[in-house]
């Protein structure tokens, strides 16, 4: 296999203080080496970290593990709206390439609070995208009150479509298509609710072509770890676009969107 890039894995250490609320409280650590270990056994060269919704907007521990390897790494960062230009600057100092809504458990209209306008404006100005990570079958109500922003949008998990309604998803992509450049970021099979992930892949595919779907492996797997092997989730690539589209979402894609 040629040079390829795990585009969703997050680092942390255990006694990181988790903000107020959050879903989910890590007792272990997850750091860059034994992620990079993960990569070293089975070919993967480069890789995207994605700051934890546990941490919040504190950046920090991303930040830090994107410095210990400038060449190798991107980051995705959780920011507030109306974030200060110069925060900007030095997330893209550090390698940060989108920002990411976590919608989980959100409603959608917190994309309508003041200040995300030109906030989302400033981001597309740099060449960063958006990314989203929603509920299931939340898509089609994101969808909408996405469609003002200038981004360029990927959404995580294969939008996370609701298994009892694929369609309704499919069709809000569809129509947010027409006004937005959408990816969609095979990862994390495992949190789809019994949703099969190779037809969801030929869906994206019918929508935007092979060119804009790239693949992560969601390591450390957060309350999903039991089970889950990373060589696997990597060879699911060849299962659900073949031989001749793996090495376009394994590196042409995400190469050219995190500008490596």
């Amino acid at each position: 296999m040629g040079p390829a890039i795990d585009c969703h894995a997050h680092v942390f250490t255990a006694t990181a203080s988790a903000v107020p609320g959050a879903r989910y409280r890590p007792t272990y650590e997850a750091t860059l080496a034994q992620w990079q270990r993960e990569w070293r056994a089975v070919g993967v060269t480069h890789g995207v970290l994605v700051q934890p919704s546990f941490f919040g907007t504190d950046n920090s521990e991303m930040l830090a593990a994107l410095r210990k390897d400038p060449h190798h790494l991107r980051g995705v960062a959780v920011v507030e709206a109306g974030v200060e230009e110069k925060t900007l600057q030095a997330l893209q100092d550090a390698g940060v390439r989108a920002i990411r809504f976590n919608l989980r458990g959100a409603a959608p209209d917190r994309l309508d609070l003041p200040g995300w306008g030109p906030t989302l404006q400033g981001i597309a100005a740099r060449g960063w995208h958006l990314e989203v990570f929603a509920d299931a079958g939340a898509v089609p109500r994101i969808a909408r009150a996405l469609a003002p922003s200038p981004m360029r949008i990927v959404f995580d998990h294969f939008g996370h479509p609701d298994p009892r309604d694929v369609e309704a998803t499919f069709s809000a992509l569809e129509a947010l298509r027409a006004s937005h450049e959408i990816w969609a970021k095979l990862s994390a099979p495992y949190r789809l609710n019994g949703a099969d992930p190779k037809r969801l892949v030929e869906r994206w595919i019918d929508l935007v072509g092979t060119t804009r779907l790239v693949w992560g492996s969601d390591w450390p797997w957060t309350g999903h770890q039991s089970g889950r092997d990373y060589a696997d989730l990597l060879a699911n690539v060849g299962r659900w676009v073949g031989k001749p589209g793996a090495r376009a979402v394994l590196w042409d894609n995400p190469a050219r969107l995190y500008g490596f």
